[in-house]
């Protein structure tokens, strides 16, 4: 009987041919293919350099047909029988697939088969070529010739090039693979490219030699956080055997790392799972020189099991107690315990092996031992101050990952904006990979025409394929004699990549304009913060020592408690903040605490524990921080926190990490923190109308507010823990709103609905006693700047709006008449 490999390599046509000697032999009542039938059903397939042979020899279909279908005595069929081909027949085709590959022949045609048939000693065969008057020597070295090309001189040479030539597939009579299972599922580390950098791994690697030298429990089992280099030590193992510089015990050993979604792949009945598995697991057994790997070897436990059988960690149980199967496995701390830990059994077969993270003097050492991989990919020049600033802007930036991971993809994808904003880079790489496909897409149109034995239009696509092919060498030729200088990659293009994977601003990263945004942040804070100058200094001084990069590292870029009556400016400036330092009000987030009055309410920001109903959907600070790194947290009205939900802030303020519900580190080392209190609110009502007794001298207020101010921050001890307090960087009280403040806040509302106008084609009118107006008619203890907006939709917007919709007009102006607003066009 014949392997489905044969059947595999048969051609369309022959395909078609073996199936229609199956309907002819059913039609001649037989019970089994015989060749005449397999002679019929080539010779009625159109097309195919079989029939044309079978024709230019001298069969002809009435006689072929004649004697295929003549009636038989044999006995009665049963209905819907299945014709098997016979011994003969069986033998024929093998003689037909030797021929193929004896030709090299990346497949199995008609032309072979007629051969074979011609060849044999059929009596059949033979009784059929005399009836039709053919003498089957004549038509078998007739059929050598055209095997030899004679008429197709250049027909060998179209499958030069074939991605499926006859060495690349298993047509040939092959030795037997020394492990087929192992070959199918498995792949030679050592292949890997640009594996074997290993940096400051000694003592991990001598471990996990010791561990493979073992007689039993010989399986180390390596854990680390993702991105350390776990399969990277491995991978350098590979080829310290395949360099012969290990110790004799692994000399001549070969690592195959295993895919273990590829097992599982089309296992849909039960059995099929465990009987690869098996196979694996035996010619593993049976060749000493293989080892196992498994990356992520948690998904073994549970894996095949899902109509009820074993799963492959059972299945691996006993072998991997025994000795008898040597396997290297990879996983996380997470997944360990989530998984391995669990199983106990599982657990103590595998010796564990702490992969800690490397250092950022080892990951640089490391990213220039490997910088050429990405220098010959991108075709640019990484500089050793490149790869320095690598390493730190991921160190600084990219908190929550790990090294030498998180540096590699900064300098991947460094290397890659610089390549493709290169302008010469961007014209020959698409004209080559433009031809290039052209060229591919040529080749495989030939080869369909081969296997459907249409050659005339496979000749023409391999006279394509040839021009395709010289452009491609022309092309190759030019480039190596003018050679395209390989782009250098500047500081910008990693400051760009960092930027672009974490959300900091451009500026910020890279320091280049501190002076600037220093001074922006000035002017904006004067301007906008009004009637609070010395908090606008003591945030400005604060942030200088951010931007010039000699705060702790380790903490927020700063922390500010802000205390004060409502409507003085305290979340106007976290916006402020946010939209000058970070570049948008978009990054700011803002946490009302009076959402947290419960203790565990704590849950809700940083997510509920396991078993609980929320678990897994991250918490409403940690989720959010986690997305946009670079921002302003605002934690509004703290003093309604319950006081447990507040010790969360301990560990921000001073790590700069908080740990939400499911293990992970949050980092707020690129944020700023705020937090806003209404704390002493009864102590600034009292006196707030202090702006307005014009007959207290400057000195008195500066005073009174200085009393304000120690009343305010004794109850703030009263009321917040001492450890909070001594975490946070700065306590700011802003000063209660006076009258000159109203004033400049009222005008400041104004201009802002002149712009809005100004977008409408409308021009606004207003004298600076509309200000003064608003300012008196909006002053309030309670309230402070709060209902200046109010007052300008209700006295200012209202009559605005009638006035344009009444007379349409493009130019207004606003007048105070008899203590009231009017507006009138102009």
């Amino acid at each position: 009987m014949l392997d489905t490999s044969f059947l595999e390599k048969l051609s369309l046509h022959a395909r078609h041919a073996l199936k229609e000697s199956r309907d002819i032999a059913s039609c001649a009542k037989s019970k089994t293919i015989e060749p005449q039938h397999l002679l019929l059903a080539i010779f009625l397939e159109n097309g195919s350099l079989g029939s044309f042979l079978l024709e230019n020899i001298g069969f002809g279909k009435e006689q072929l047909e004649k004697f295929c279908l003549k009636q038989k005595k044999s006995k009665r069929l049963p209905p819907r029988f299945t014709p098997l081909l016979s011994p003969v027949t069986s033998t024929i085709l093998r003689n037909a697939y030797q021929l193929a590959h004896n030709r090299s022949f990346p497949y199995v045609g008609t032309e072979h088969i007629v051969s074979a048939l011609i060849n044999s000693d059929n009596a059949d065969i033979h009784l059929v070529a005399t009836t039709s008057n053919i003498n089957l020597s004549k038509a078998a070295t007739s059929l050598e010739n055209h095997l030899h090309f004679e008429h197709f001189p250049e027909f060998p040479n179209l499958f030069e090039n074939s991605e499926n030539s006859f060495q690349k597939s298993s047509l040939g009579v092959k030795k037997k693979s020394k492990a087929l299972s192992l070959d199918q599922f498995a792949t030679d580390i050592k292949d890997q490219d640009g594996a074997s950098i290993l940096i400051g791994r000694e003592t991990e690697i001598d471990r996990l030699i010791t561990i493979l030298s073992r007689r039993t429990k010989n399986n180390p089992l390596l854990i680390g956080e993702p991105g350390v280099g776990k399969t990277a030590l491995v991978a350098a193992l590979a080829n310290r055997i395949a360099q012969g510089t290990v110790p004799p015990s692994l000399l001549n050993k070969r690592i195959l790392s295993l895919d273990l979604a590829l097992i599982v792949a089309g296992t849909n009945f039960r059995g099929e799972f465990e009987a690869r598995l098996k196979d694996i697991m035996a010619e593993t057994k049976s060749h000493t020189d293989i080892i196992l790997f498994i990356d992520e070897i948690h998904t073994i436990v549970g894996a095949g099991n899902a109509n009820g059988s074993l799963d492959a960690a059972n299945i691996l149980k006993p072998a991997l107690a025994r000795g008898e199967l040597r396997c290297i496995g990879a996983t996380t701390f997470t997944e360990y315990k989530r998984h391995i830990e669990k199983d106990a059994a599982l657990e103590r077969r595998f010796q564990p092996l702490l992969i800690r993270e490397p250092t950022a003097e080892e990951t640089l050492e490391i990213l220039e031992a490997s910088k050429s991989l990405y220098e010959n990919h991108h075709r640019v020049t990484l500089s050793p101050k490149i790869v320095s600033l690598a390493v730190d802007l991921a160190s600084r930036s990219i908190p929550d990952r790990f090294f030498p991971d998180k540096a590699f993809d900064i300098l991947d994808e460094a290397a890659a904006r610089a390549s493709i904003t290169s302008k010469d880079h961007q014209k020959k790489e698409i004209d080559l990979s433009l031809l290039t496909q052209q060229y591919k897409n040529t080749s495989i149109t030939k080869e369909r025409f081969v296997k459907e034995g249409n050659f005339d239009e496979a000749f023409l696509w391999h006279k394509e394929e040839e021009r395709l092919k010289e452009q491609l060498r022309a092309l190759a030729k030019a480039t190596k004699c003018h050679p395209i200088p390989a782009v250098r990659v500047t500081e910008i293009h990693v400051f760009t990549a960092v930027s672009r994977m974490t959300g900091i601003p451009l500026e910020k990263l890279s320091g280049q304009t501190p002076h600037r945004t220093l001074v922006s942040l000035k002017q904006t804070l004067t301007k906008e913060l009004i009637g609070q100058p010395d908090v606008a200094q003591a945030i400005t001084h604060s942030l200088s020592r951010a931007l010039s990069g000699i705060h702790f590292p380790g903490r927020p870029i700063g922390s500010f408690l802000l205390l004060g009556p409502t409507g003085v400016g305290k979340t106007h400036l976290a916006k402020i903040l946010a939209r000058e330092y970070f570049g948008s009000e978009q990054n700011l987030i803002r946490i009302d605490m009076s959402e947290f009055m419960e203790k565990h309410s704590v849950a809700q920001m940083i997510g509920s524990p396991a078993g609980y109903v929320g678990y897994g959907d991250g918490g409403k600070l940690t989720e959010r921080v986690r997305r946009n790194p670079s921002s302003v947290v605002l934690f509004d009205e703290i003093e309604k926190a319950h006081p447990d939900v507040l010790n969360i802030l301990l560990q921000i303020l001073d790590e700069g990490v908080l740990t939400d519900a499911e293990g992970r580190q949050v980092s707020f080392k690129n944020a700023l923190i705020l937090i806003t209190s209404n704390i002493g609110t009864s102590a600034f009502t009292e006196t707030s109308a202090i702006g307005f007794k014009k007959h207290l001298l400057t000195e008195d207020v500066l005073a009174r507010f200085e009393n304000i101010r120690h009343t305010v921050l004794n109850d703030l001890k009263k009321i917040l823990r001492p450890e909070l307090l001594a975490r946070i960087g700065e306590t700011l009280v802003f000063r209660p709103l006076d009258q000159p403040s109203l004033e400049e806040i009222a005008a400041l509302e104004l201009h802002d609905l002149k712009k809005r106008l100004e977008k409408k084609s409308v021009l606004l009118e207003f004298p600076r006693e509309i200000a003064s107006f608003l300012a008196k008619k909006s002053f309030s203890p309670q309230h402070g700047a709060r209902l200046i907006r109010k007052n300008i939709e209700t006295l200012v917007e209202y009559p605005l709006a009638e006035t344009l919709i009444k007379h349409r007009a493009n130019h207004v102006k606003l007048l105070l008449s008899h203590n009231t607003i009017v507006c009138r066009a102009l």
